[in-house]
């Protein structure tokens, strides 16, 4: 039976917080938007999907590999927009600004090097960002994108970043459970 994986940054509960507000706010525009829960708020750093659970183990060494010379860097939650851009969006986010780069040298990284595992190589440009929630309908999504885009200058804080969190994701009908299955330090 596999697993469903993921890599990801989690955020602190002083950022949760905000974006919990910034979500509230959204939730007024009674918009047709499944909502992430407060205790899955996250960043993805890179999908992995259903696995053989015995690819953990090399798994967390590639992980381990893609972080070597990696030293703690800050990220600061700040802004927020849609995927797409415009009037019709699928994912409402909270935006994540990391100056030094190091979260796209390590997305990069893990990208090729997971390859060997036979996770499939993605080709989209990483964007590091919260998603808060996706839009089903476009029911009420002009008030919607009015509201996020009141946010644009928004900074919801900042943290540094040590590790990375391997994580394994249950779907049920009242949404997804997470667990953590290895967290990696940076050294």
């Amino acid at each position: 039976m596999g697993v469903r994986l993921f890599i990801a940054i989690e955020i602190t509960d002083a950022v949760r917080e905000k974006v919990l507000h910034f979500q509230n706010d959204l939730k007024k525009a009674s918009a047709d938007v499944k909502w992430v829960a407060p205790q899955n708020l996250h960043i993805t750093i890179k999908f992995i999907g259903n696995t053989d659970e015995e690819k953990i183990d090399g798994i967390v060494d590639v992980i381990h590999q893609s972080v070597i010379e990696i030293k703690p860097f800050d990220i600061c939650y700040s802004g927020a927009g849609t995927f797409p851009a415009g009037k019709y969006p699928r994912v409402i986010f909270a935006g994540a600004v990391d100056s030094s780069g190091a979260l796209a040298s390590i997305y990069e990284r893990l990208n090729r090097h997971l390859t060997a595992l036979g996770v499939p190589y993605d080709e989209h440009t990483f964007e590091a960002h919260i998603t808060v929630g996706r839009v089903k309908t476009h029911k009420n999504i002009k008030k919607l994108v009015e509201c996020v885009h009141s946010y644009r200058e928004f900074t919801f804080g900042q943290e540094n970043i040590d590790h990375l969190v391997l994580m394994k994701s249950d779907l049920t009908r009242e949404g997804p459970i997470y667990t953590r299955v290895s967290n990696i330090r940076f050294v």
